[in-house]
């Protein structure tokens, strides 16, 4: 088995929390490590990140809910959650385009 730490996602975020940032390729499984949020906006945005099956959106995925990001603030999440092959990692912000989400991991096939 090869593992290949990676940056799964780097995106700035859409106000659809079912946005797909990662989905595990075939034959593999992945290890989330981190979550980093960056708000560059004016005003708190909360954020919502689900990691699962598909649809990843149900309550029982959630790893962030709604959580507030203050203006300017960046705050970092630290993770040890194993996803199976086609999973995903969907999720959004309350606005688009002005939460930066940069999600850290390792890819075991």
């Amino acid at each position: 088995m090869a593992n290949t730490v990676k940056r799964l996602s780097q995106t700035a975020l859409t106000a659809t929390t079912t946005t797909t940032l990662y989905t595990v390729p075939a034959s593999t499984s992945t290890i989330i490590k981190e979550i980093v949020l960056c708000n560059t906006d004016t005003v708190a945005r909360t954020v919502t990140i689900q990691a699962g099956p598909t649809p990843a959106t149900a309550v029982a995925t959630r790893l962030l809910n709604a959580v507030s990001v203050a203006p300017n603030e960046t705050q970092i999440y630290t993770f040890s959650n194993v996803l199976l092959t086609t999973d995903l990692i969907t999720g959004g912000a309350s606005a688009g385009a002005v939460v930066a989400c940069s999600i850290s991991g390792t890819e075991v096939a």
